[in-house]
């Protein structure tokens, strides 16, 4: 069994719904106005031929009980053979009492139908010919009522070339009409899909590497899928970066303790290898390398639907921080209402972890996290009572392996990474000092 099979394409599946729809609406439409036009034409021969049975009748006298009508009449195609309009007069038992001489030579029959007194019937006979007939009452002058019926009947040429005129005209101009408007669909359909073909084209100027992101202008409807594709790709270029970042990450993190190992086991190859030392360097490679490992898995691709509460993974980072640094450990507070974070909660935890364990490690003990909303942008500030960062160190410490002291152990690529974090999310950090515990204020610009 064959089956249609429509393109899947929107000019197509659109150009034929149009061919298919089009003709439809055309000939129902080309219906009504020839069903209309025929019922205006019918209702003018009714009114021709009422007319002209009124001019029988003004013309017709009768006395003596016979019917007498002028040789001549006032329409002069009744005195014209082959002219299509013929007079009758009949009595009340049908018989024919007077005819028009147009009538020569025409087979005509008397009418079946005939009308109640003082009404008239209009319609077609059995040969085809449309009729008007008016039945009257007579009274001479005896007083005796006498009864005849006066009837016009017309050809039904003028009738049916005019409605066969009209068809043609109507059907021609339908047509012409139809083609013009598959034309100007075609032409409307080519102009309405155009910013699709733009978006087709820019996806592959992409492909081939000659722009890097949707920058055409897009209508309404289309701007939403433009928007999460060029924020899919944003976040696809990002975690590319990323996992470059973290391979230079793990090999930067890794040459502190290969350089140990390499040292204890050249210094004295005589003397005993300090195997708890090894154990150490190799326990610290694993750890490195597994947070590596998780950081590059983390959901670098931001999720667009995903939201992270952001009180609750400050409160559960400042639990821990109590146990990591409990000699230093004075409070930890989160201000702020509870808004969310739009995307994923390791990395939530990567940022404040790394941010707030920084203020507990060169502070004095106290942190403070605070949530605020600006506008479309989402504000975490973490803020410590430490000695804070020199303004010309500001920018050098958020550089990968750069720290701004010597003293806490680290590889210093925490800041980095954590900007790394941020620029996936189209997010920014920046540094400065805190109003409130005097010291070091990291805040976190995220979009909403």
């Amino acid at each position: 069994m064959l089956r249609l099979r429509i393109p899947y394409s929107l000019n197509a599946r659109l150009g034929l719904a149009s061919c298919l729809l089009l003709p439809l609406i055309i000939g129902l439409t080309a219906l009504i106005l020839d069903q209309a036009y025929s019922r205006s034409l019918e209702q003018t021969v009714r009114e021709r031929l009422e007319l002209q049975t009124y001019v029988l009748l003004g013309a017709a006298e009768a006395g003596g009980g016979v019917l007498w009508m002028p040789p001549s009449l006032q329409e002069p195609r009744f005195s014209q053979p082959g002219s299509g309009l013929f007079g009758l007069v009949s009595d009340a038992d049908g018989e024919v009492l007077w005819r028009s001489e147009s009538s020569l030579g025409a087979e005509l029959q008397p009418l079946q139908s005939k009308p109640e007194p003082g009404q008239a019937l209009f319609g077609v006979d059995d040969m085809g010919l449309f009729f008007y007939s008016y039945r009257v009452l007579w009274e001479i002058e005896s007083g005796q009522v006498t009864e005849f019926v006066f009837s016009t009947l017309e050809r039904p040429d003028r009738f049916r070339a005019a409605l066969r005129e009209f068809r043609f005209h109507l059907w021609s101009g339908l047509a012409l009409l139809g083609l013009l408007l598959l034309a100007a669909q075609a032409l409307l359909m080519r102009w309405g899909l155009q910013p699709l073909q733009q978006m087709a084209q820019d996806i592959k100027s992409m492909e081939t590497g000659d722009q890097n992101q949707l920058e055409g202008r897009y209508p309404q409807e289309v701007q939403p899928l433009t928007h999460n594709l060029n924020l899919l790709l944003e976040t696809e270029r990002g975690r590319r970066q990323r996992y470059r970042n973290t391979l230079a990450d793990l090999a930067h993190s890794l040459k502190t303790p290969l350089a140990v190992m390499r040292n204890e086991v050249e210094t004295d190859r005589s003397a005993p290898t300090n195997t708890e030392l090894l154990q150490q360097q190799v326990d610290r490679m694993e750890q490195i390398i597994n947070h590596q490992l998780g950081r590059a898995g983390s959901a670098s691709a931001q999720k667009l639907l995903q939201r992270t509460q952001v009180r609750p993974v400050a409160e559960r980072i400042g639990l821990v921080m109590a146990k990591v640094y409990p000699d230093n450990y004075r409070s930890f507070e989160v201000i702020g209402e509870d808004e969310s974070f739009t995307g994923d909660e390791r990395d939530l935890m990567e940022m404040l972890g790394n941010l707030i364990d920084n203020g507990f490690k060169y502070g004095a003990g106290r942190v403070q996290v605070r949530i605020e909303t600006q506008a479309q942008q989402l504000l975490i500030r973490i803020e410590d009572d430490g000695p804070g960062v020199a303004d010309e160190l500001g920018e050098l410490i958020l550089q990968r392996g750069t720290r701004a002291d010597s003293i806490a152990p680290g590889q210093g690529i925490g800041l980095s990474v954590l900007r790394d974090i941020l620029s996936s999310y189209g997010g920014t950090l920046t540094l400065g000092r805190s109003e409130t515990l005097g010291g070091a204020s990291f805040c976190l610009q995220l979009p909403r």
